[in-house]
């Protein structure tokens, strides 16, 4: 059936691609050229930060040599306004769509780039074209407003670096357009350390909210550029270069993460304190109450992130020497830990080179180290359960702490 359905798409975009092909295909169906920001079709633009020496970090290995990784540029970092646009809030990535052309943010490594996946509205794509389904799912109407880009909002990284940082850049737009409303996903309302960040950094804007899966007609629309580069969607085109998949703005993210420091731990503090992160249930479970225990035996004491309130969560990374956990969100707080901070993380063998955590910890001047575990199931890389094999876990203490 699917294969069925990709060749019924592709015959679309193709009849699409032809002079009538207009006239017969329903509004809703829109062939488009894939293109990343900056893209021509905006009514105003402008820079936040000309292009400069980008955060990179390597996965480094406990027990092998540190690995230098080399340096790369992270692109300018830019802002433009949008004149009958539509932009969509799912899971995956944002996408910004302006009559035949759909805008991704910058991107890493050039196209083409997976971009079909289920709920997004994209259909079918081949090299820089794709079919969208513009009436697909719910939808909305605003007169104006500023688009926070991101992804998978239920999780608190995403919300900390891929949307906030946005609306901290907003906060220097022109004057004509900083006190536009903000386009908020609905996800962070079920989280109150989220609407702790957002009041933050929102000011008095007025807030508009986006239900999950929407897609948002606006009749003028601020787009600003992330201060993290990710490659999803995943390129489609052979490179050679390391599959790492991300790269931080220095520039930009050290003055984001300056407004918590002053808003919550604006006194000098001495890293003390050795923790070890832990959860409440989760996809991914595995023998907690026994790397507890083990980590206690080191001095860690266990700390819950989801418990903790926004301030809360700044000054115990603040005050963290040693953070030991698994990969996930948890590791999101490492953006307001010290230099000299020590992180090990475990980790699936199957990702070996996400540097999204790693980047955060580097760009403090931190250490993030990682350990990697097998899984004793197969239900997708971030829901198969798990067990840390107790002498090996001691044995990884013992080289880290030493």
């Amino acid at each position: 059936m699917d294969r069925l359905l990709r060749g019924l798409y592709g015959f679309l975009a193709w009849v699409l691609s032809t002079p009538v092909g207009k006239f017969l295909i329903p509004p809703r169906f829109r062939l488009v050229t894939i293109t990343t920001s900056p893209s021509p079709g905006s009514v105003e633009s402008g820079e936040f930060f000309t292009p400069s020496a980008a955060v990179v970090s390597r996965c480094q290995e406990l027990g092998r040599d540190f690995v230098t990784p080399d340096s790369e540029q992270f692109p300018a970092v830019g802002w433009s306004v949008w004149h009958d646009v539509e932009v969509t809030n799912n899971r995956y990535f944002p996408y910004l769509l302006s009559s035949d052309q759909l805008m991704l943010g910058p991107r890493r490594l050039p196209g083409p780039y997976k971009i079909v996946a289920k709920r997004n509205r994209i259909l079918w794509a081949r090299g820089d074209k794709a079919l969208v389904n513009r009436k697909q799912g719910e939808r909305m109407r605003i007169e104006k407003g500023i688009f926070l880009g991101g992804r998978d909002f239920t999780n608190w990284y995403h919300w900390l670096v891929d949307g906030l940082a946005a609306l901290h850049l907003a906060n220097s737009l022109p004057d004509h357009l900083r006190d536009w409303p903000v386009l908020v996903p609905e996800q962070i309302y079920r989280y109150p350390t989220m609407i702790d960040a957002l009041d933050l950094f929102r000011a008095r804007r007025d807030v508009i909210v986006m239900p999950e899966w929407a897609m948002v007609s606006a009749k003028k629309l601020v787009w600003i550029d992330p201060l993290e580069v990710s490659n999803i969607p995943k390129t489609g085109a052979h490179t050679d270069k390391e599959p790492r998949i991300h790269l931080l703005h220095r520039e930009g993210m050290e003055s984001y993460r300056d407004e918590y420091l002053k808003a919550f731990a604006p006194e000098s503090i001495t890293p003390h304190r050795r923790i070890v992160l832990a959860r409440e249930g989760g996809r991914r479970s595995y023998n907690q109450e026994e790397v507890l225990a083990i980590a206690a035996d080191y001095g860690f004491e266990p700390v819950y992130p989801e418990k903790l309130s926004l301030a809360e969560q700044v000054r115990t990374f603040r005050e963290a020497s040693h953070v030991l956990g698994p990969s996930g969100a948890g590791f999101a707080g490492m953006l307001f830990a010290q230099s000299g901070t020590s992180a090990l993380c475990w980790q699936d063998t199957r990702l070996r080179f996400m540097t999204i955590l790693p980047d955060l910890a580097t760009l403090n001047g931190a250490e993030y180290w990682h350990i990697f575990y097998q899984s004793h199931e197969d239900n997708g890389l971030f829901r198969s359960s798990y067990t840390l094999d107790e002498t090996w876990l001691r044995e990884s203490l013992d080289t880290w702490l030493r």
